[in-house]
């Protein structure tokens, strides 16, 4: 290996290799001469300059990307305001870099634009802030309780039911914390807390109706298996309740609480049960007074035996939360013969009109009165899954929904009056296939009585552009039932005899059987029928509660009875009311309706 120069002052003899500059070494880590070494020192620092300069020009590059994704307009104006001027006086031909130069003009536009820009950034993120804010505080103020059963086997066909709002409303009558001025008693007088109110609240996935079913205090039920709940503390004891007959239903929520009494609502209705909201007495009043005076109509003296005189003449009054109160709690007004179910008519003539009013525009874009109702609703609510930002979402898919499409409804029942009829004996008993049809419709989407069809501008327009279809079976009307011919068939095997029970039944009210006997195996009682046959298949679909229409088109006019499994052979007068589509239940026809838009004045 050839030597390399010997080090200054050296004694010639090869230097060590830590001292040795990497940069005169060769591949072969040999030592290369002095002019070679100096140039590959410059192209050295030139490779660094070329580093640091294309770094710099990268960082460049990401800083006019962020201003001009955050500053649109100021790449625009910079873009049309500029002038370029030459690096070199008078020298237009220079090869000089030119530089941008603002006119005044210009950077006045920018200046505005900066401070408008920086004003709207503040304005919503002050906006922002204080309305998550207020969201979190009113959120704050309400109690979250575990009241819901998810993944029930007791909901009935849960696909057709997706995007469905089903609110259990419970109104708590504790008395707990109450004060003397409040005059809804006291909890030593009245301890524990029942359902003073039960309803349901069906909103359906597309909001273009809503269905409010009451159940009566003083109904007899099942109670589910529950775990047992404290109304004084609020809180389950985990204490397992067995079921228990023959209750009353506001004794489901004092025995086991929310989760008791969302179980039970689910395993009678079918549907799936997503909110939970018990409000009580002062929590009531709150909010009526936060939404201003309510209209109600009084048709006479109402004087309670317990809570006095409420109202001392007839007529149209509005009313604040204390008398608005009295007006739907009273049970025992002298005058009216119904006792609870009076009192549930008034309540759903009063929600009807809460309901307009709290879901008006005044009241929505009105700051005061809606945190007036939001505070007022959270302070006093036990609930599950009724967050202000979800409540206030279902109110505005509500705002354009019609008076006429909100409907309340009281669950079938009848008056048990046992063996010895007194006032004191009678005991209030579901009727269970109308109340099983009465859900059943509600899944289906069909109309009920005295509901105002949905306006539907789309399938109007689609139906002036589309060629007509052949006809075929469509919606028709409960008539008189006299003369209408149909056929009665028993397609089930275990219960003997029933075609002809049935038809004597139906020959009673005026049909006219054509043909009866024993026919196929059956799923289900259904009624079958063709183009013809629409107006028959509905009137007789009024007088079997819970029979399925189902269209058939080898019917031909001709409609048929088929009866199923399970049918309890109860056939009722047909009356006019709520029509089915083909392969939908029809509502029971002697259902007890209040309509939101109908005047509660009007008789």
């Amino acid at each position: 290996m050839p030597g390399g120069p010997s080090a200054p002052g050296g004694s010639g003899g090869p230097e060590h290799r830590d001292q040795i500059d990497p940069a005169s070494l060769t591949t072969e880590m040999e030592a290369i001469s002095d002019d070679v070494k100096k140039r590959r020192e410059v192209d050295h620092t030139l490779a660094r300059f070329s580093a640091v300069h294309d770094e710099l020009a990268e960082q460049e590059r990401q800083r006019k990307e962020r201003r001009q994704k955050l500053m649109p307009w100021k790449v625009e104006h910079d873009e049309e305001a500029t002038v370029y001027t030459s690096s070199v006086d008078g020298d237009e031909d220079s090869d000089a870099p030119s530089r941008r130069v603002r006119t005044v003009k210009h950077s006045k536009i920018v200046r505005v634009v900066k401070v408008l820009s920086l004003t709207a950034a503040v304005l919503v993120f002050v906006a922002t802030g204080l309305g998550w804010g207020a969201m979190l505080y009113v959120d704050s103020k309400m109690t979250e309780i575990d009241a819901l059963n998810t993944n029930s086997a007791a909901v009935h066909e849960a696909e057709k039911q997706l995007g469905d709002e089903n609110f259990l409303i419970v109104g708590s009558d504790t008395r707990a914390g109450a004060k003397a001025e409040d005059g809804v008693g006291d909890a030593d007088a009245e301890p524990g807390a029942r359902s003073d109110v039960l309803m349901l609240a069906h909103i359906p996935a597309d909001r273009k109706r809503v269905v409010v079913v009451s159940v009566p205090r003083d109904l007899e039920v099942t109670r589910p298996e529950c775990e047992g709940w404290n109304p004084e503390t609020a809180e389950y004891s985990g204490q397992k309740l067995a079921p228990e007959k023959g209750v009353k239903a506001n004794q489901v929520y004092s025995d086991g609480g929310p989760r008791c009494v969302s179980t039970f609502m689910t395993e009678l209705t079918g549907l799936t049960i997503n909110h939970f909201i018990s409000v009580d007495f002062n929590g009531f009043k709150g909010m009526v007074d936060a939404v201003g005076k309510i209209k109600v109509c009084v048709p006479k003296v109402m004087d309670d035996g317990e809570l006095g005189m409420i109202f001392d003449k007839p007529g149209q009054y509005e009313v604040d939360g204390q008398k608005a109160l009295d007006y739907v709690r009273a049970r025992k007004v002298k005058n009216e013969d119904f006792g609870d179910y009076d009192r549930i008519t008034r309540q759903q003539k009063f929600l009807s009109s809460l309901l307009r009013t709290a879901l008006s525009t005044e009241m929505l874009l009105n700051p005061g009165k809606l945190n007036g109702f939001l505070n007022a609703f959270a302070s006093s609510t036990v609930g599950q899954n009724v967050g202000v930002k979800d409540m206030l979402t279902l109110a505005q898919s509500l705002q354009g929904i019609e008076a006429g499409r909100v409907t309340f409804v009281t669950v079938p029942h009848y008056t048990d009056e046992g063996p010895t009829p007194s006032p004191n004996d009678n005991v209030e008993m579901l009727k269970m296939d109308a109340t099983k049809a009465l859900f059943q419709a509600i899944i289906d989407g069909t109309p009920l009585p005295d509901e105002k069809p949905a306006a539907n501008p789309a399938d109007q327009a689609q139906q002036t552009t589309t060629p007509a279809k052949p006809a075929g079976p469509k919606q028709g009307a409960v008539v008189d039932p006299k003369g209408l011919k149909v056929q009665v068939f028993n397609g089930d095997e275990d219960n003997d005899g029933a075609a002809a029970r049935t038809k004597n039944a139906l020959i009673e009210l005026g049909f006219d059987v054509v043909n009866s006997g024993n026919g196929t195996a059956a799923g289900k009682t259904v009624i079958k029928y063709g183009v013809g046959g629409e107006d028959t298949a509905f009137t007789l679909a009024a007088a079997i509660p819970g029979a399925t229409l189902e269209v058939d088109e080898s019917q031909g006019g001709a409609v048929t009875l088929v009866i199923g499994p399970g049918w309890d052979e109860k056939v009722v007068a047909p009356q006019g009311g709520g029509t089915a589509e083909p392969g939908k239940t029809a509502p029971p026809p002697d259902l007890a309706v209040v309509n939101a838009g109908k005047d509660p004045c009007a008789p």
